[in-house]
């Protein structure tokens, strides 16, 4: 059995077929890579049925070597290595269920981080505070999701407790409430989508946000939704930080509002 696959290869017959297999969120995006030709940041994907195998019986064979060579496809795309000290590779490690269930399960941001890499991110950043401020969410987010104190040096290490920690996280309190409320079923599990790190905290020309191509109350056509500038996307959606209208890149960052335009109207 096939236990992850390249967000371009995250597919099936239907796309319903393929939000069992990959979850919504893997399933949405290997389409804007095949069909739409979208720029959608390098990644893959672990499938809900290794989710399943692991909720029962623990880790699965031959999901280490899968991780390699899949991590080795996206460092052949971005130009940089997981764990490399001089030019790093940063990933996020997202869960995905087949049905979208928002908030309810965790995700790690900057992982790969370590006393090397992040000498390395603020050599190629340019920036030491920008990649000490990613290496304190890091840890900051990881110690409360995994449960550990001290985290670990060796970024295969934090990618593995990454990934059984959103694993484990498809039956914590949050998401089995979710299911009760929503009438859905508890075995479906959930995959997980590891990509590679697009920064919004770079500074006041990057930003974060959640874009939708129509108002979701009237459906008129248009973009509609929130962001933070010199953020990242946990905070928009955790409420610390009050958002601005996505509508004021029209101002602050015109060609990137048009170039949001044409995505939007290619997902039309």
């Amino acid at each position: 059995m096939t236990l992850t696959h390249a967000l371009e290869a995250a597919h099936s017959a239907t796309l319903e077929e393929a939000k069992a297999l990959v979850g919504g969120k893997a399933a949405s995006l290997g389409v804007m890579i095949r069909e739409l030709g979208l720029p959608v940041p390098p990644g893959f994907v672990i499938t809900t049925a290794t989710c399943r195998e692991f909720l029962a019986e623990g880790w699965p064979a031959g999901l280490d070597a899968e991780l390699r060579e899949r991590m080795a496809e996206v460092e052949a795309k971005v130009g940089r290595r997981f764990g490399d000290p001089a030019n790093p590779l940063l990933v996020s490690v997202r869960s995905g269920a087949p049905v979208s269930m928002p908030g309810m399960m965790d995700t790690i941001l900057d992982l790969g981080l370590n006393e090397s890499t992040t000498v390395g991110l603020a050599r190629a950043s340019g920036s030491g505070g920008f990649a000490r401020a990613c290496r304190e969410l890091f840890e900051a987010r990881f110690r409360s999701i995994v449960g550990v104190e001290d985290v670990p040096d060796d970024p295969w290490q934090q990618l593995r407790f990454a990934i059984e920690a959103v694993f484990r996280s498809w039956n914590n309190d949050r998401a089995v409430a979710y299911r009760r409320t929503e009438r859905m079923p508890d075995n479906l599990g959930t995959a997980i989508t590891v990509q590679t790190m697009v920064f919004g905290n770079r500074g006041p020309t990057s930003a974060t946000g959640v874009v939708f191509t129509r108002n979701p109350a009237t459906g008129e056509p248009g973009l509609y939704g929130d962001l933070l500038f010199n953020a990242q996307g946990e905070d928009v959606v955790a409420g610390t930080r009050e958002t601005e209208s996505i509508l004021v890149l029209d101002e602050r960052l015109p060609d990137i509002a048009a170039e949001l335009r044409q995505a939007a109207d290619r997902l039309e």
